[in-house]
């Protein structure tokens, strides 16, 4: 997986909106032919309830053969896109929709293209311009049948959890597909183990804006200087609990809006959308919001979630997936009995080196664990050492990283979730940084990267209450606060315990293969997206030695989530392609 271009990742994705959806043996995705043509686009503005006007750009299904507007009444799906309408119409995302008889509107989001107002970073305004947008294209315009779904892709898709939330409950938003998104904005995306990433200050310079938006004097300017220069947001605030898409999910459900989203292994936040999957799930049935969903847990085929092997966009615009989110819409827009909603396994997961899809409900979905420590000779034992030890990381040169081996698997494993590298720190400065990849080796010596992490160790202090615990109560998920209050920094000589939580995976290790853990200070080049420490986070971070504890009782570790690949079965379903 390589570092790329946030603001070319997202722009990449500017006019694509598709999607994948959900499985039960019963149900098969049938591809339907296009029976209409589509229009040309109709442009209306719609007035906010603060009296912003928002524009919109509408398409209707057609005869084919005379071009003229089909009769009768359709669905309608919204997608709310922050990229403009020039020079592409964004509209033509809705084709494969429109052929397939729903109307399909873009409208620009606030601050960006022609509309009014001023550009933030999503939240609850641009989830009421949503709700506003849903009503008006439910009751107002021309051809709509009343029902109205949210698509889109990146921040088309999540834009539309917002929305979800904000329209109350009976409102004709009947489903969501928020493809492309992730679940919480501060660690998935705006700040990884408490050092700030690039995303929100690229995305804010390639977002269009629109007449009334200036760029510098608009609320989004608040969290990019933050982020860049130690400010309030550049911890975990308040501002970020309220743009957590988990912290949504109580609002969506009470909403009664479904959902299917999705996200890909090699995204810029891999893996990114089952946490909003497992908040979806416990919010709908009672449970505790953020914990793992468990083998034998009632679910609900109205939340479901897609990862597949794929980069930020891949794939979403294909007709396959297209069809698959058609069939989504079908049920909750058109109450067709598809079966789709009918499943008793709502997340649909690629299955690394197997290539296969797997339709499981729990998540994890085994909960048994294997530990290795860190030994001599750049091994990982199931034994702890039995001699003192350290190794050291150096933050201005991390060329020089340290790099642990497994012995062989003698008997196939699937790696299925969460990972947690313990880290025993000792730094010659006022902080330190452990940057984690886990590598799959295969016999010849090839390392396929599967997963990574990094942790500040100022902000180590642990949520056990939100942590995910394995078997033997081993820590499988580190759940840090990442506040300024629970920040702590480094006294001369003192050891600390570093907990970094590592991007789940599911990945099947063969007999024969081992699994390797790369451990560097900054983060390495093949991160999955890049780090930009605030000016106070590199002061205490230059030049710093970090010894990694290899001694008895403080030995560094690694737990894993290791299944038997006999607990999974293939999906009859196809979620789309394999690459």
């Amino acid at each position: 997986m390589r570092k790329r271009s946030l603001a070319g990742a997202l722009l990449l994705v500017l006019a694509t909106v598709a999607v994948p959806a959900a499985a039960q043996t019963s149900w098969v995705p049938q591809p339907v032919p296009a029976t209409y043509g589509r229009s040309t686009p109709v442009v209306a503005t719609v007035t906010m309830d603060d009296g912003v006007a928002i524009s919109t750009q509408t398409i209707y299904p057609t005869n084919p053969t005379t071009g003229a507007r089909a009769p009768g009444t359709f669905p309608v799906l919204l997608s709310q896109n922050p990229y403009g309408t020039s020079p592409i119409d964004p509209t033509v995302a809705g084709d494969y929709f429109v052929k397939r008889g729903y109307i399909y509107v873009v409208s620009a989001v606030r601050g960006t293209g022609t509309s009014g107002g001023q550009l933030d970073w999503f939240g609850e305004r641009q989830g009421r311009d949503g709700a506003v947008l849903v009503n008006w294209a439910a009751q107002n315009l021309d051809g709509s049948d009343g029902n109205v779904g949210l698509d889109g892709c990146s921040y088309l898709g999540v834009n539309q959890w917002f929305t979800a939330a904000a329209v109350g409950p009976n409102s004709a938003l009947k489903a969501i597909a928020p493809f492309c998104t992730d679940s919480s904005f501060y660690e998935d995306l705006s700040a990884a183990g408490g050092i700030p990433t690039q995303f929100v200050p690229q995305v804010a310079m390639v977002i269009p804006r629109g007449p009334q938006s200036t760029p510098g004097n608009e609320p989004i300017t608040e969290t990019v200087n933050d982020l860049k220069n130690g400010g309030p947001r550049s911890y975990n605030n308040d501002y970020w609990r309220n743009l957590s898409i988990q912290n949504l999910m109580p609002k969506i459900v009470a909403n009664g809006v479904p959902a299917l989203s999705q996200s890909g292994w090699n995204d810029l936040f891999p893996g990114g959308n089952i946490g909003a999957y497992v908040a979806g799930q416990n919010a709908y049935h009672g449970r505790p919001l953020t914990a793992p969903v468990r083998a034998g847990q009632a679910v609900t085929g109205r939340y479901q979630a897609i990862v597949g092997p794929w980069a930020h966009g891949a794939n979403v615009s294909g007709d396959v997936l297209a069809n698959i989110r058609k069939e989504w819409f079908d049920t909750w827009l058109k109450n067709k009995p598809t079966g789709m909603a009918n499943t008793t396994k709502p997340l649909h997961l690629f299955q690394n080196q197997a290539a296969r899809w797997v339709d499981t409900a729990a998540w994890p979905p085994s909960l048994r664990t294997e530990t290795f420590y860190l030994n001599t000779g750049g091994t990982l034992t199931a034994n702890q050492p039995t001699a003192a030890g350290a190794d050291t990381l150096y933050y201005s040169a991390p060329w020089f990283p340290l790099t642990y081996n497994t012995p062989v698997f003698t008997e196939p494993k699937v790696l299925d979730g969460p990972i947690n590298v313990s880290a025993y720190v000792k730094s010659t400065t006022r902080d330190a940084q452990v940057s984690v990849v886990v590598n799959l080796v295969n016999q010849w010596g090839f390392a396929t990267k599967l997963a990574d992490g990094t942790q500040l160790a100022s902000l180590r202090e642990l949520d056990a209450g939100q942590s995910w615990y394995g078997d033997g109560n081993t820590l499988i998920k580190a759940s840090h606060p990442f506040t300024q209050a629970s920040q702590r920094l480094l006294n001369p000589n003192e050891t600390v315990k570093v907990d970094i939580s590592v991007l789940p995976n599911f990945t099947l290790i063969p007999a024969g293969y081992r699994l390797q853990v790369v451990l560097t200070g900054p983060t390495p080049g093949n991160f999955h997206i890049p780090m930009a420490p605030t000016p106070q986070q590199q002061a205490n971070l230059n030049y710093g030695q970090f010894a990694i504890s290899r001694a008895p009782g403080t030995a560094s570790s690694i737990t894993l989530p290791l299944a038997p690949p006999s607990m999974f079965s293939t999906s009859p379903i196809s979620w789309g392609p394999s690459a």
